[in-house]
């Protein structure tokens, strides 16, 4: 297993080792290549940036995002100047929220228990992309806190240039295999032809301190690299919830034949360890402080992450037809999970709450000859005493190839091309008695799983010019296939050892127009269909069930893929340094992963039920000016999301009943963790040396799950307003080897709001309802003292 979890690192260190060794070659073929097409391309450059107004390179400079005006699908663009002016405290998926449709919730530093909405749909519903390859966790959808790998942090701010944001259906070059809400394709940071770096130094609120170092070491031997180190350390807002997050990013390339053709490499390398910031009942806030988290030596939960992804590329312009770029990547999570829930503290009459990881009282599959031979009784004394401790482990390990290639023709430009990648995964959870436990399957784990999954793609698409280039067509199709395997040990949960394996596919057409009327307006309107395979849950839980008789069986897998219909059409217009835009959206959810029960048999799948339409209003404004008092850039966003469900359905137990009240749902019912309303404003100063940021996020009310149904409960969470501001001012000391100093100082929440954005529906021991919530950031500062070498 070592050997595994090393390999990415290796095959990154290998890549950049390549690099260096074409130079020679590459080097060789440059003076004869054909640069006669990319000094042209690069002369029409630099004459479209001479050309630009003083509003223009205003927009450039200032403007946190832009508006595609040529994109026949919805979409926007983050721009490098918003992750540049940042907060310590603000994570690569917070940075989305500036965005129509977003919202995000970061309850600890570091990106610690990330989770976001896109639209009406959650994590594991759209994916993430970074320079093309898929980010999201291959067996459960999600990107970040995925199958709780609570401090799984797959990039940061260090790593990212930019972000397109492709909202609802998109064209199949960008969409990958969770795109049910759409796509987002983060964009690395590449290395610059002229050596030169940056040293970073700061701290503030909550015991928070960082630091990052950036070197660019140009061209040697042909090769240009980019090194960048981050470090963030922080005690959090939440008591005992604080962690440490050190980030690698290396980025090298190497162009060859004139510069038609370059060989690239990006690495992304993050660690992560430190506490959980759990939920806490609402009434114990109110009493004890915002800052309320639960004692250590009641509940704790100490997490340790690695990881990263590691591409390698050729992207080469072939002739005036023909371009390709083939990457091989690798990723890898390898997460680790140590928790603790003291029984003396356990709910009861006088301690009302469950409390985080709280034992169970449970002797499991003890006399089966087949279960688990641990006895918590007899080693500790108690069921709840020996299973006080508890240690969860996820691993990962998948490795891919992605081909695409692009035809310039006679107007017409065809793309298509492929992926594939194979990925392996180890789950297991073990329980005892004591911190240093054995780690024994057949012992005492609660489950230990192995599972593979093979996912694959070919798709095809045609941007067609019309009428004198103001009408483009853009039809697409792509073909996912996913072969999936599972295997459970026996354990705490399964009382025979089995496997289910499943082979699903499906086919996505989409089509987008985008017409130019006139030079400053277009109109686009989009169609499509596609689809998510089912997670692992869906498999092992058939893994063990018991039939009529009573016999431990594993039950076939009967569940097709989740659907997605989408239609949107919107209006853009853009005139100087302004851009609007205004779209409509309606998508259609079907085959909702549910749990049926075969009466006969007795038997419960996993089966496809229910259904549900997600649908909205998008504007978007934005606008810059130059004035005798420096440059301004203003933008707002304001978005309107319904979800409902359109069928009746019920979550059902094994005995093919309701398990717990609010497990039915009605058509019209509206689903949790969407609010109806999200809005931004931000605006931007600049004025010689200094930059100042000013910026709200506002999101309306929404529904809260039930804590063990899972479904909309009667609760919600109430609407928030959060203003973050940021200055800065860049000193120049010189053209020598120190050029630049740059202070920053950062207010993030800057009135101060008390506000959470993830919660659910509980009941104490009594049977009382209450809501269990994790608290945002409150007022905090932080400052930093960059200087460019």
């Amino acid at each position: 297993m070592d050997v595994l979890k090393r390999k990415p690192l290796v095959f990154a260190l290998l890549g950049a080792g390549l690099l260096a060794f074409a130079a020679t070659g590459a080097q060789a073929q440059s003076a004869t290549g054909q640069s006669g097409k990319k000094q042209s391309q690069a002369d029409g450059k630099k004459k479209e940036v001479k050309d630009l107004s003083a509003v223009q390179v205003i927009a450039q400079e200032l403007t946190l995002t832009r508006i595609p005006m040529s994109s026949a699908f919805s979409a926007s663009v983050i721009g490098p100047s918003a992750i540049r002016f940042a907060s310590p405290m603000l994570s690569v998926q917070s940075l989305l929220e500036r965005t129509p449709s977003v919202n995000v919730r970061t309850p600890a530093a570091n990106s610690v228990r990330t989770n976001i909405t896109f639209r009406a749909f959650s994590s594991g519903q759209f994916s993430e992309t970074f320079d093309g390859v898929s980010i999201n966790d291959p067996f459960n959808g999600g990107t970040t806190n995925s199958a709780s790998t609570r401090n799984n942090i797959p990039l940061t701010l260090n790593d990212v240039d930019s972000v397109n944001v492709y909202r609802g259906i998109n064209n199949p070059a960008v969409t990958s295999y969770n795109s049910l809400g759409g796509t987002i394709a983060f964009q690395p940071r590449d290395p610059s032809a002229k050596a030169g770096g940056s040293a970073t130094v700061g701290g503030g609120s909550f015991g928070t301190w960082f630091y990052g170092l950036t070197a660019n070491t140009g061209e040697v031997g042909g090769v240009r690299n980019l090194f960048s180190v981050s470090h963030n350390s922080s005690s959090g807002w939440q008591d005992n919830s604080g962690n440490r997050n050190t980030n690698v990013y290396y980025a090298g390339e190497l162009p060859y034949d004139g510069a038609n053709g370059k060989l690239y490499a990006y690495a992304i390398y993050n660690t992560n360890t430190g506490f959980t910031p759990h939920t806490v009942p609402l009434p114990l806030i109110q009493q004890y402080g915002y800052h309320y988290g639960w004692p250590l030596d009641w509940s704790n939960s100490y997490n340790k992450d690695h990881g990263g992804t590691y591409i390698l590329g050729d992207r080469m312009w072939v002739n005036d037809v023909l371009s390709f770029n083939v990457r091989v990547y690798a990723r890898n999570v390898n997460y680790l999970r140590e928790s603790y829930s003291d029984p003396a503290y356990a709910q009861s009459a006088t301690q009302p709450y469950a409390l985080p990881n709280q034992a169970g009282d449970y002797q499991f599959w003890v006399g089966n000859p087949a279960g688990p031979t641990y006895s918590p009784a007899a080693t500790f004394g108690s069921n709840v005493l020996g299973n006080a401790y508890h240690t969860y482990l996820y691993t990962t390990q998948q490795y891919g190839i992605m081909p695409h290639f692009t035809l310039e023709l006679p107007g017409n430009e065809v793309k298509f091309g492929a992926d594939y990648s194979h990925t392996k995964l180890h789950s297991a959870e073990y329980w005892y008695g004591a911190h240093s436990m054995p780690l024994t399957t057949g012992y005492n784990d609660a489950w230990d799983e192995h599972d593979s999954r093979d996912l694959g793609s070919l798709f095809v698409q045609d941007k067609i010019s019309l009428f004198d280039d103001t009408l483009h067509v853009t039809p697409g199709l792509k073909y996912m296939s996913a072969r999936t395997r599972d295997f459970d040990n026996v354990g705490f949960f399964y009382s025979i050892s089995g496997s289910v394996s499943d082979k699903e596919h499906y086919t996505s057409p989409t089509i987008g127009l985008n017409w130019r009327p006139v030079d400053h307006v277009s109109v686009y309107a989009a169609w499509g269909k596609t689809a998510k395979f089912p997670g692992i849950a869906a498999y092992y839980n058939n893994v063990g069930q018991s039939n009529a008789a009573g016999q431990a069986v594993v039950v076939p897998l009967h569940v097709s893929p989740e659907y997605v219909r989408d239609i949107e059409a919107g209006v853009r217009y853009e005139q100087g340094g302004f851009q609007g835009a205004i779209n409509v959206y309606r998508e259609n959810f079907a085959n909702t992963f549910i749990q049926t029960t075969d009466p006969t048999s007795g038997l419960s799948s996993t089966a496809n039920g229910g259904s549900s339409r997600y649908e909205g209003a998008e504007l978007d404004l934005q606008d810059s000016l130059r004035t005798a008092f420096g440059g301004f850039s203003i933008y707002g966003n304001l978005a309107e999301n319904k979800a409902n469900f359109t069928s009746d359905f019920t979550v059902s137990n094994s005995s093919g009943v309701s398990a717990t009240a609010g497990q039915t749902v009605h058509s019209g019912q509206p689903l949790a963790g969407v609010p109806k309303h999200l809005a931004n404003l931000g605006v931007g100063w600049k004025w010689q040396g200094w930059r100042v940021n000013l910026s709200e996020h506002y999101s309306g009310s929404q529904y809260v799950n039930e804590y063990n149904a899972g479904l909309p409960a009667a609760e919600t969470i109430p609407s928030y307003a959060v203003t973050n501001f940021t200055v800065r001012d860049t000193v120049h000391i010189g053209d020598g080897l120190w050029k630049d100093v740059k202070l920053a100082l950062y207010v993030d929440n800057v009135l101060n709001r008390h506000y959470y954005t993830f919660g659910y529906g509980d009941t104490t021991f009594n049977g009382t309802p209450f809501v269990r919530a994790i608290y945002e950031e409150p007022r905090a500062y932080f400052a930093s003292a960059t200087v460019d070498f």
